[in-house]
């Protein structure tokens, strides 16, 4: 066993000299092929980096093999019970909220966001060095920790008015809600080619299917369901009944077949793109920083003609108040298919950027926007974060 042992340790170190080999193969490549690029282009070195762990025994390779899968193990365990417990405390929400007018739910939030201010250090100086990115040369430090405590205040009052909406959904506060700028939504539509809504985690964004859906739009929105199934699929639950059409993103083909078909019938399709998005991603400017960007809603208009309408549910006094939806986002196409797909991104990132900047509490700033991948040439898929 022990032998066995030695011998893969020995099969991986003779690994790692073949890449080395294939390395120096590779930079000696262009050149050969083409002299004239010797002078013309400098080599391309492409690192590759084996992860190879020696130690002194089978023993200590078993320890270490344990060691990882039982943290494997307790991260599994860790999101099945959490998502067990959510999709208790949800369904119990949801029963509760009901008799909550939408003022006091906007007091509770104020209450628990101070507190998640205080006590989730590591969500709070991320939000912090993100507002410092953004604002740094505008704002100073008082002002953005300040804007901070808004920040959390917004983003558990997200939380709350998904409950709120899921138990009351023809509740005053959604009949009081001014769409503005419906004529381009309006125009849009009577085109045929459908609608993509373009979105953000902005304001009182999981409310706005529900505003249009109630107005009689067929609206369809993709849910990461991820690590919490129980809880997604409840709330997929309320947003059918509230008009919705959601689905997952995965798999693939079939997310990308089911929103090639609902523009196709002349319907919405609500895409979020205000994340980061390292693999697919295109690098554009955020705040005056690179910032890679889903790319899918600059696709699917350029490959169906469906216009880009942003749209987003602001709040005013912690209550949301209007949708504002823009006219369609356009740019001079080009005969390179690639280029027109960078361009659109950019100028919706910029449109995203701006709302951003007219609410900036209401934003939530605690996702890693200007995560940066490590420099071309190397096959190391690590990040590194600006």
């Amino acid at each position: 066993m022990c032998v066995d042992f030695l011998t893969l340790i020995g099969g991986l170190e003779f690994f790692r000299r073949l890449l080395r080999n294939l390395q120096n193969m590779i930079n000696n490549i262009v050149p050969n092929v083409n002299p004239t690029l010797n002078t013309a282009l400098p080599r391309i070195s492409i690192e590759i980096r084996p992860k190879i762990i020696y130690v002194e025994s089978i023993w200590t390779a078993f320890i270490l093999y344990r060691n990882r899968m039982v943290k494997a193990y307790s991260k599994k365990i860790k999101y099945r019970l959490g998502d067990l417990l959510g999709d208790l405390l949800l369904a119990f929400s949801v029963l509760t909220f009901r008799i909550f007018p939408p003022k006091s739910i906007v007091f509770f939030a104020r209450i628990s966001g101070t507190m998640a201010f205080y006590l989730a250090k590591k969500y709070r100086d991320r939000v912090l060095s993100n507002l410092l990115l953004a604002f740094g040369r505008e704002k100073d430090f008082k002002e953005i920790t300040r804007l901070a405590k808004e920040v959390f205040f917004n983003f558990i009052l997200t939380l709350f008015e998904i409950i709120l909406t899921a138990a009351a959904p023809s509740s005053q506060f959604i009949k009081e809600i001014k769409i503005v700028g419906r004529e381009y939504l309006d125009a849009a539509l009577a085109k045929g080619n459908g609608v993509i809504a373009l979105g953000g985690h902005l304001g009182a964004f999981t409310t706005l299917g529900t505003i249009l859906a109630k107005e009689g739009y067929p609206f369809n929105i993709i849910i990461k369901v991820e690590n919490f199934p129980k809880i997604w699929d409840r709330l997929g639950g309320y947003q059918q009944r509230l008009g919705q059409k959601p689905f997952p993103p995965k798999p693939a083909t079939a997310s990308i077949k089911k929103s090639l078909n609902c523009l196709r019938r002349n319907e919405i399709l609500y895409l979020i793109a205000d994340e980061q998005q390292i693999l697919g991603g295109v690098p554009v400017p955020f705040f005056g920083q690179t910032a890679y960007t889903p790319p899918g809603p600059a696709i699917f208009s350029l490959k169906t003609g469906a216009p880009i309408l942003p749209m987003f549910l602001v709040r005013k006094n912690g209550i949301p108040k209007t949708l504002f939806i823009g006219s369609p986002i356009e740019i001079e196409l080009t005969s390179d298919q690639r280029k027109n797909t960078e361009l659109l991104t950019a100028k919706f990132t910029k449109t995203i950027e701006d709302s951003i900047r007219q609410y900036p509490s209401q934003w939530p700033w605690l996702n890693r926007r200007w995560k940066q991948p490590y420099q071309k040439g190397s096959l190391d898929m690590g990040t590194r974060e600006v």
